[in-house]
């Protein structure tokens, strides 16, 4: 059955290879683990990142075992999300999250405010003023 829309599954593609001596099987959905089936012992699991993996396997492996291959990505997202909002900072002005697609620039927006706070106060201490 080939379908794009299957009710409860995300997108979930199977790759299954078989041979004379055992297959292997990937699920997207678990994109970091290889199974690997043998007719004559049991499978292996193998995970993405370890040391027991081929040198060609590590130099292709961007992040280290634990960690999602979209690891990289989504803390790509969350800097470019800051970097946007840092630019379009203006003292006293509030950031809205949602423009920038990151619940996470709440906290940067409240950061930033206690920091314009911080400088006001560290500018009245140098002027003597505090």
């Amino acid at each position: 059955m080939a379908t794009q829309v299957a009710a409860g599954d995300e997108n979930n593609v199977n790759i299954r290879v078989y041979g004379e001596k055992g297959g292997l099987e990937w699920h997207q959905e678990e994109p970091n683990t290889l199974v690997v089936k043998w007719l004559d012992k049991p499978k292996e699991i193998y995970r993405a990142g370890w040391g027991y993996l081929s040198e060609l396997a590590r130099k292709n492996t961007r992040t280290p075992n634990g960690h999602p291959e979209g690891y990289l990505e989504a803390f790509a997202n969350i800097y470019i999300n800051f970097a946007k909002a840092l630019r379009d900072y203006k003292p006293g002005k509030k950031i809205d999250p949602a423009k920038y697609d990151s619940p996470t620039l709440t906290m940067v927006s409240e950061g930033l405010h206690s920091l314009t706070r911080l400088l006001n106060l560290q500018s009245l201490h140098r002027s003597g003023q505090s």
